[in-house]
Formats: C-alpha cells, sequence, structure tokens
C-alpha cells in the first residue's frame, strides 16, 4: 500500500500538536505526530506489510495542517427560485467547494421543492462524493409537509444512507411552517431514527425574519422529550431576534449555525458572524455548540444601492471567517477551526473532523493566512497548489475561482 507524507507541517487535529508529520495509507491516517525523522520514517515505517518509503511526499514547512473542513449547509442543487424561473440556481460543481478546503458536507433543500426534488438532491450527493467532498444531504425545505422519497420522513431517514436529517423554516413568509403538535411528532419520529439508525437525524431548522412565537422551539423541545443535541438552528444571525433566540437554544444544548452569507452588507439588520459567534459565546453558549456553515450556492445576485446586480459568486469559504474570528480575538485558531471541523462532525455524528490514527485521511494543507494549498479526501489528492487536481468537466475553465497557484516543483 502507498503512503504519502506531508512533512514537518503545524498540526492542528484541530487541537494544537506542534510541528509534525501526518502519514496517509490508502483512505486512513496512519500516523500523526511530531517528526521522528527526515521522512517521518519511524512513524511511516511501523506498520507491518507496508512500504516504509512514501511515495508522495508533501513538504508542510511553515504550512498548517488540519483536518478538511466540514460544511453543514451547502446547496448543492442551487438555492433560488422565489423570484422567478430564471432565479434557479444551477448545481454546485465540486471544483470551489473543495478548493475551499471543504471535505465534507451536506445538501440542503430550499425555497423550490418542485424542480428541485429529494431524488434530485440525493443524486448529486452521490455525484459530488464520486469526484470532491463526501457529500450527505437533508430531506424538507419550505414547505410543509416535505416532498419524500419514499412516502414519509421517517422511512426516507431509515432507508436512505445518504440522508442525515431533515430542515424546515420556522418564522418565514415564504414557508409553509410545521405547528407546535406536527414538531413535537417530528422530533420523536427523529428520536426513533436517530436510535435505529444511528444517524444524527438532525432537525435543521431555518429561522427566518417574520414574527412567531419565540418559545415555539424551546417548548416542543420540553414535550417530546428529544435530545436538545437533535436540534440546530441555521442563520442564527440573521437579526438581533434570532441571535437572541438561538442563544437560548444554545444554552439549552441545542446546536447554533451561523453563516458567513448572512451579513449587514448583503442583509440589513443582518449580524455579522464574528459579532454573532462572540455574542453567543458571551451569552453563555459553550463553544463546543457553536457551527459555521457556507448557505453556499444558495441565491441570486443582490441588486445594490445605485442598481447594478452584484456578481455571482458560489460563496463556500469558511476558511476566511475562521481567520477573522481569530484576529478579532474571538477564539483562538484550534478553537475556531473546531467550529468548522469537529463541531459540525459531532452535529452530524460523523467520523470526520480530526486528524487521528484510523481517521478518514481528510486532510487541508493552508498557509499562514488560511489560504487552501493542498486538500485530500480519504487519501486521494483533491487540490494541489490550491487548484483542483481533477477540474470538473461540465465547469468551464474561465469559470474557476483564482487561487494561490505555485510552480510544479512547490508544495
Amino acid at each position: 500500500m502507498a503512503l504519502t507524507l506531508l512533512r514537518g507541517g503545524t498540526i492542528l487535529a484541530p487541537a494544537p500538536l506542534g510541528t509534525g508529520d501526518l502519514v496517509i495509507a490508502g483512505r486512513d491516517i496512519l500516523a500523526v505526530g511530531p517528526v521522528s525523522g527526515p521522512t517521518g520514517g519511524s512513524a511511516s515505517g511501523s506498520a507491518s506489510g507496508l512500504d516504509p518509503v512514501p511515495s508522495d511526499v508533501v513538504d508542510c514547512a511553515d504550512l498548517l495542517v488540519v483536518p478538511g473542513v466540514v460544511d453543514g449547509h451547502l446547496h448543492i442543487l442551487g438555492g433560488g427560485g422565489g423570484a422567478g424561473y430564471h432565479s434557479r440556481i444551477p448545481q454546485l460543481p465540486a471544483d470551489p467547494v473543495v478548493e475551499a478546503g471543504t471535505t465534507t458536507c451536506v445538501g440542503m433543500p430550499g425555497v423550490d421543492p418542485v424542480t428541485k426534488s429529494p431524488e434530485a438532491m440525493l443524486a448529486q450527493a452521490y455525484a459530488l462524493t464520486a469526484t470532491g467532498p463526501r457529500t450527505w444531504a437533508m430531506a424538507g425545505g419550505f414547505h410543509w409537509p416535505p416532498p419524500t422519497v419514499t412516502g414519509s420522513v421517517q422511512r426516507d431517514l431509515h432507508l436512505l444512507p445518504h440522508l442525515v436529517g431533515i430542515k424546515i423554516a420556522l418564522y418565514e413568509h415564504r414557508a409553509t411552517c410545521p405547528d407546535q403538535t406536527e414538531l413535537v411528532r417530528l422530533l420523536r419520529e427523529l428520536e426513533w431514527a436517530a436510535g435505529a439508525t444511528g444517524k444524527a437525524c438532525l432537525l435543521h431548522v431555518h429561522l427566518g425574519t417574520a414574527s412567531g412565537d419565540p418559545d415555539l422551539l424551546p417548548r416542543a423541545l420540553e414535550r417530546s422529550g428529544a435530545d436538545p443535541a437533535r436540534l440546530q438552528v441555521t442563520h442564527a444571525n440573521h437579526t438581533g431576534g434570532t441571535l437572541d433566540l438561538a442563544a437560548g437554544l444554545g444554552r439549552l444544548g441545542c446546536w447554533v449555525d451561523v453563516n458567513p452569507l448572512i451579513n449587514p452588507d448583503r442583509i440589513p439588520g443582518a449580524v455579522a458572524p464574528v459579532d454573532a459567534v462572540r455574542a453567543l459565546l458571551a451569552a453563555g453558549v459553550s463553544a463546543g455548540r457553536i457551527t459555521l456553515s457556507s448557505d453556499g450556492n444558495a441565491s441570486v445576485p443582490r441588486v445594490r444601492p445605485d442598481g447594478s446586480a452584484e456578481p455571482f459568486a458560489y460563496r463556500v469559504e469558511l476558511l476566511p471567517t475562521v481567520g477573522a474570528l481569530t484576529a478579532a480575538g474571538v477564539l483562538e485558531l484550534p478553537a475556531a477551526l473546531a467550529l468548522v471541523t469537529t463541531n459540525p462532525a459531532a452535529a452530524l455524528r460523523l467520523v470526520v473532523g480530526t486528524l487521528r490514527t484510523g481517521a478518514p485521511a481528510d486532510v487541508a494543507v493552508l498557509d499562514a493566512d488560511l489560504r487552501v494549498r493542498h486538500v485530500f479526501r480519504d487519501g486521494v489528492p483533491l487540490v494541489r497548489h490550491g487548484r483542483t487536481v481533477s477540474p470538473d468537466p461540465f465547469r468551464p475553465l474561465t469559470s474557476r475561482r483564482p487561487g494561490p497557484v505555485d510552480s510544479p516543483g512547490t508544495a
């Protein structure tokens, strides 16, 4: 079995492990730890039956070696559709996702349940998993009851392995929302499905800006008897009001998701992601219960005050927000990285988001400014020198985002 050696990087697992080597054997991490020699020989040669000489050595000196990013809310089919047929956004190619350092993502339903069906969602999840990030999916969307494949959400979660939960929308003008009784029943069904399948069976709740009963979710949790970790609220930074509601749920043990796409520059009244995380921590929400997700590929470009339209962008990057949290002194880098690695992996019950022996070899190599240099998923190199190894055949090369491309001989 061939070995890949990431040599001499600063390892954040995301807990800091110091300067060291990481050895990949096949799909898994064989060894990770302090530098033991010029080729990491004692680590790589310790496994019986493996070639002690790595077939691929990546010099990671002065670089960060971190877990691949886990993006728990990504519109892989494209969002939009609420502003007319022409506003439907195309499906997401793998290139921009892996070039953002993401090795695991969750496809999210949105406004349009008709032309962006659960069958199409699953097909795109399979396609992305084959060529780029490992991809899971959520049932549901903006409309209740939600469309299903088998006839019920309960059966879908039980029988379709790639489904990890259901998204619903609350406090949203464009959505049909479940009432208290339906929420209690849904939470109980998710508890059963989680026990039956071992999956997260997460209730992922879009928080909109419409008025409504702020105690709806806390009461449903209490009456259902569900584990608070079964519930995740997203778009927590939509407004000051949604942030307060999310903070209360976070103190109960629910997951609170903040989206960089939502910010005051684009949405009046929104709370900047860095300010939102700072406020959640100040309100008593554990950093271990906070996640960041991109909400990428979600909506049509907005019209600027001068009448021009902003350019379309996938907006799948999360690492710039990690850097901003660190620069602002809100969290140290390892804790900020946890918001896009170990925390979302824990919320989704996925065995990713960490660097340890035996874990899937999902690894990102970053420079000091958190720009992506290399990405591996299951030990396979997806990004080299900031660019996708195998570009999407259906995406014009001229549309690919610029990256920090080095000469072929540099790491």
